[in-house]
């Protein structure tokens, strides 16, 4: 079942331009990322039934804003780790009562689903993490290295799955799309290096207008 996180965060920042509305999704995270900023809250923390949003409270609630925002921008945890019947219904109501954009953010492991709500145009953009350099690495040599940033180690298909996420977004090609990677200070700069490169490849294939950022780390505070 979707539940949400209560406080929903006004932002100028996250999607430059626009004023939009932040909602989290409480459903949990299949990442353990160094350095998340949401694990004590929407991770670690299970959903508190007296707390916790409906899908219908959170449609309620926006509803109230439609006209205010000029986006939304959907978050988590991981905001695709629900059922895609669940998130499909969901957003078509969403599209319902709020005249301005649908943006989710995702750490990009969940390509099918991803790739449904965008032939659908359920969504507008896609704000993807691309945390590691995932084209390059093996999930058995380089085990304490997925460990140290996300918090698991990955099979391949999740790897792979992470990739896919990211050609779809790129190809999608919307200027409300962007594509992501944290500096964190673990790792050194080939790393970094080597993700950028990637991003740029896919946007010289496709043509692509989506934006690549590499952000600063900021620990969380305590």
């Amino acid at each position: 079942m979707l539940t949400f996180y209560p406080r929903f965060i006004r932002t100028f920042t996250d999607l430059p331009g626009h004023l939009s509305l932040l909602i989290h999704a409480w459903n949990g995270c299949n990442m353990r990322c160094y350095g998340c900023h949401n694990d004590a809250e929407l991770i670690a923390q299970k959903p508190i039934p007296h707390l916790l949003l409906t899908a219908e409270q959170t449609l309620d609630r926006l509803g109230g804003s439609d006209g205010l925002f000029d986006a939304v921008l959907f978050s988590g945890g991981e905001f695709l780790i629900g059922s895609k019947a669940e998130l499909e219904s969901f957003l078509r109501r969403v599209r319902l009562i709020f005249r301005g954009k649908i943006i989710i953010m995702t750490n990009g492991t969940f390509p099918g689903k991803l790739k449904r709500l965008l032939e659908l145009a359920l969504i507008d953009g896609v704000h993807i993490d691309m945390k590691l350099p995932f084209h390059l690495l093996d999930p058995v040599e380089d085990a304490e290295v997925f460990e140290a940033i996300i918090g698991i180690v990955p099979s391949a298909r999740f790897c792979q799955d992470i990739l896919d996420s990211v050609d779809l977004v790129i190809r999608h090609n919307s200027r409300l799309s962007q594509v992501r990677t944290v500096r964190y200070p673990l790792l050194s700069e080939e790393f970094f290096v080597q993700i950028a490169s990637y991003v740029e490849q896919l946007k010289d294939k496709y043509d692509s207008i989506v934006p690549y950022s590499l952000n600063p780390y900021h620990p969380p505070q305590k």
